[in-house]
């Protein structure tokens, strides 16, 4: 094999040439390869950066509540990304112009359009709007902000960007603050926004005005706490009534004045809000309703609290002045009140009540209740003074008071006295035999004065235990009866009238004068009413086996007819027994008339109609007598024994009973004679045409059986004249 030929020279040189260019081509592509890596790392270093910055710009985007937005001039159409409104996506939504405005409220558009249109054309600098826009989850609040990042050569945006944000949750925020800024600045309560040094730091109009200042502003810096002249517990919440000095006013404010401390934001630590409440008129209020708990609605006098709290005022301490005290009551007043109606009475009231003030302007007068006053004398009054105070109260009430119907009444008082400190030393023991000796002064005949003595209390207990013993006996029937025969003019019987009698072990007999005034303020008279009809409905069942022309007579009360049951009860009697209720008599007296004739008059028809015989006791004694013998229906008319015992020594009562008796037989009435005693009595009556005669001079009132006995022997008449 041969071996290779050497190079030459020349080829070395160009070998060595080769080869230095491949070395610089090697340390070239090396230099090239790390001048691409350490830009590559760069790039990389600064794509990271940038994600970084998105990353960190989408949290804050997030972390805000606002989305980006940008629009594009060639497609007119928004996108708005990351954004979060509540009902609406929260990615991808693309939407053009007109969809926009569409989901925008009327009264926006016109403002966001006119803002949008002047960056466009480079009026502004950038975009700053808020608008509504109607989502499936209510109206919500938007914000948008932006601005062109290219142009054209024209200066015509070619894209805008920007930030959108839900604000609806700030714009409610903005409207509850600016409410109650409104709230704090309107309102009729003074209040004040002070620091821990009770310094002022906002106020209202009120504030300002309650304490004299010209306005809000001159608030600002004032110790408020020595302004209102309150020391309040610093830093704790108070609250309390204070009287305010300051202004311009004559007499002190009351206010109420309420304290409380809360955290303040920034730089104050604690804030206390003040509130000042003027209360002068709840104050006043307060006063009117203490006048109206003291006073008598109806005359304007003190009433019974007043009087109590006064007396006990004047007798408090160890030694308190005397003085006399009078207890009033008005006689006839319940007359006037039930036949003119309660606003007669009423009327009456203030009038009386007006006379009292003018005749004793210097005493305590009171109403006590109903008719009943009490007037408290001036200190170191004495009886003289009692009494003139009385003979004052006498006379002004002897004077006709005038109705607004022009009518005129009377009334009358009935005065009890008592003297301080000799009769009494505390206020229910004066007001009680006060009360004794008023009801004495109406026992002695009324339109008088009475003091007090103990003798009366005698009366007064007496009353008392009367009253208890009434209603036991009245709830066991324990009454009785006696009759008293009815005779006509040839002295025949023609009935007899049933009266009711009681006996008791500790009093004895109690007269039935004294006894059914105590039934009737008791309520006690319906039970002995009841008593009484049943007995007279026995009692006519036994007359009519004897003599069926016979009538039995029953006395009702006032009482009696005001009730809903008179007349179930008047016809239960007579069912139970058997008769029939003409047998049975029925007398009123006119004072029963004058209480509710609106309810009697009804009453007494529908009894009529029953076949009940009706009777008007006591005539010519009584109130409007003509008038109820015109519109009642009466049977029968007793001609009272005043007018009789009169007849045959005075010529009135002579005229009276003959226009009496000429009245009835014109109306087609039977009249009776009451208290006949003595022959010449009957045979005048006889004479002037009396149809039937009562009194001692036929018989005295006698037990009912003892009366059916002379029924049976045919017993009767005045005696022989012989």
């Amino acid at each position: 094999m041969a071996e290779p030929l050497a190079p030459t020279s020349s080829e070395q040189s160009q070998l060595q040439l080769m080869g230095r260019r491949l070395e610089r081509e090697r340390l070239a592509r090396k230099a090239a390869e790390s001048l691409l890596t350490s830009k590559s790392q760069e790039l990389y270093e600064a794509l990271q950066q940038v994600r970084e910055s998105e990353r960190r710009l989408q949290m804050a985007l997030w972390a805000s509540g606002e989305g980006i937005w940008e629009w594009h001039a060639d497609t007119q159409t928004f996108e708005v990304s990351g954004q979060d409104v509540r009902g609406l996506p929260n990615e991808g939504m693309r939407l053009d112009t007109e969809a926009l405005l569409r989901m925008m409220q009327p009264e926006d558009r016109d403002t966001t359009t006119r803002v949008w249109q002047l960056h466009l054309k480079g009026q502004s600098e950038d975009i700053d709007v808020a608008y509504r826009v109607a989502t499936p989850a209510g109206i919500r609040w938007l914000r948008v902000r932006g601005r062109a990042l290219e142009r054209d050569a024209q200066g015509r945006p070619l894209r805008v960007t920007g930030t959108i944000k839900d604000i609806t949750g700030q714009r409610d925020a903005e409207k509850t603050l600016h409410m109650l800024a409104q709230a704090f600045a309107s309102t009729s309560d003074a209040l004040a926004v002070v620091d821990d040094r009770w310094q002022v730091v906002e106020g209202n109009q009120a504030m300002a005005r309650l304490l004299g200042l010209t306005g809000p502003p001159a608030l600002i810096g004032l110790a408020l706490d020595q302004a209102l002249g309150l020391a309040a517990p610093p830093g704790q919440a108070w609250r309390g009534e204070h009287r305010l000095s300051c202004g311009n006013r004559a007499e002190p404010l009351p206010v109420e004045i309420t304290v409380t401390w809360v955290a303040a934001v920034g730089v104050m630590g604690r804030c206390g809000v003040v509130s000042v409440q003027d209360i002068s008129e709840r104050h006043e209020a307060a006063r009117q309703l203490e006048r109206l708990a003291l006073s008598d609605n109806l005359t304007g006098l003190g009433n019974r609290v007043l009087l109590e709290r006064q007396l006990a005022a004047r007798l408090a301490g160890p030694d308190p002045a005397a003085f006399g005290l009078m207890f009033m009551d008005l006689d006839g007043f319940k007359a006037v009140n039930d036949s003119l109606g309660h606003r007669a009475g009423d009327e009456l009231l203030r009038s009386v009540a007006a006379r009292i003030l003018r005749c004793l302007p210097q005493a305590l007068v009171a109403r006590w209740g109903g008719d009943e006053f009490v007037i408290v004398l001036p200190p170191d009054s004495d009886e003289a003074s009692v009494r003139e105070a009385a003979q004052v109260l006498i006379a002004a009430l002897a004077q006709p008071v005038e109705l607004v119907n022009a009518q005129e009444v009377l009334v009358s008082p009935s005065i009890g006295a008592v003297l301080c400190p000799q009769d009494g030393e505390d206020t229910p023991t004066l007001l009680r035999k006060a009360d004794t000796a008023m009801y004495a002064a109406k026992e002695r005949g009324k339109n008088c004065l009475c003091l007090y003595e103990p003798a009366l209390e005698q009366g007064a207990l007496r009353r008392v235990r009367l009253q208890g013993l009434l209603r036991v006996d009245a709830e066991r029937s324990a009454f009785q009866f006696v009759a008293q025969p009815k005779v006509d003019a040839q002295g025949r019987h023609t009935g007899a009238e049933l009266l009711m009698r009681w006996q008791t072990r500790e009093f004895g007999a109690v007269s039935p004068a004294e006894f059914i005034p105590i039934a009737e303020q008791t309520g006690a008279i319906e039970l002995l009413g009841r008593q009484a009809l049943h007995t007279a409905a026995r009692l006519a069942r036994d007359v009519e086996r004897l003599d069926g022309r016979v009538k039995v007579a029953v006395n009702l009360s006032p009482r009696q007819l005001q009730g809903s049951s008179f007349e179930r009860l008047a016809l239960h009697a007579c069912d139970r027994y058997g008769v029939r209720p003409d047998q049975l008599e029925l007398e009123l007296t006119e004072s029963a008339l004058a209480s509710g004739l609106d309810v009697v008059q009804p009453l007494l028809r529908r009894l009529q109609r029953h076949g009940f015989v009706l009777a008007l006791d006591d005539f010519g004694t009584g109130y409007s007598s003509l008038s109820h013998l015109l519109h009642l229906p009466f049977n029968k008319v007793k001609i009272d024994r005043a007018f009789v015992k009169d007849l045959g020594a005075n010529a009135r009562a002579m005229a009276v009973v003959r226009g009496a008796l000429q009245i009835c037989q014109g109306l087609g009435m039977t009249t009776v004679a009451e208290g006949v005693e003595t022959q010449a009595q009957f045979e005048l009556l006889r004479g002037l045409g009396i149809h039937e005669f009562q009194g001692y001079l036929f018989s005295r009132p006698i037990p009912p059986q003892d009366w059916l006995d002379q029924l049976a022997q045919g017993r009767a008449g005045p005696p022989d004249t012989a």
